[in-house]
């Protein structure tokens, strides 16, 4: 069985060269409706036919219902093109995941402390940290975490980042080092007033990540 991250990226290419190729052949108009009303019925029919691997289906299940409802405002090509955009920047040549190492998770702490943010990695994480910031955008990662969840420099266990703060900026200080942030949270979480998100190993969470607007 695949990864999830290379299973849903199948489905997003699949899905917009499906769209492509209707266009170019002039059965859909190049139009927000048209296109969504395509995704729509592609969507289903993929779901019908279990084109693809089971762990997907909760997420194609979601499209199918958006497209339902919000209609054009649905932004499926957009969310599609993000999605695979932000696998195809993280994976090798191969557009399989990679390793996640140290040092990009050092390079994301250190270019965020350049941008003004409070980064601390030498504190414990239990059961609730109480961390003023003094309204400083502010990131934490556990000290336990920091130094245990990596195997001779390589991300072997999800590690958490607890941000407070612009949180398109760190995605964008991540996606810079090839890294994917999977929300938990985006408020409540072990830090107060801070939102829990997650780097997983190779990238590969099992559920998709936040996405950078295109």
């Amino acid at each position: 069985m695949t990864s999830f991250s290379t299973s849903i990226h199948h489905v997003v290419t699949s899905a917009l060269a499906d769209l492509n190729e209707a266009q170019l052949k002039g059965k859909i108009p190049k139009n927000p409706l048209s296109e969504t009303h395509f995704l729509a019925a592609w969507t289903t029919n993929a779901i019908k036919k279990k084109r693809f691997e089971s762990d997907v289906v909760p997420t194609l299940t979601i499209w199918q219902r958006k497209a339902r409802s919000l209609g054009k405002n649905a932004a499926l090509v957009e969310t599609f093109t993000a999605i695979k955009q932000s696998y195809e920047h993280v994976f090798n040549d191969e557009l399989t995941p990679k390793i996640v190492n140290k040092n990009q998770v050092v390079a994301l702490c250190e270019k965020l402390t350049e941008q003004q943010w409070m980064v601390n990695t030498d504190l414990e994480v239990g059961e609730k940290l109480n961390r003023h910031s003094g309204g400083q955008a502010s990131m934490i990662i556990c000290s336990a975490e920091f130094e245990s969840h990596f195997e001779e420099s390589v991300l072997a266990k999800p590690i958490s980042l607890y941000i407070r703060g612009d949180v398109a900026e760190a995605l964008q200080a991540a996606f810079d080092q090839s890294l994917l942030l999977y929300k938990v949270t985006d408020y409540k979480s072990k830090v107060k007033y801070h939102g829990e998100y997650i780097i997983y190993p190779n990238n590969n969470g099992d559920f998709l990540p936040e996405l950078l607007e295109i």
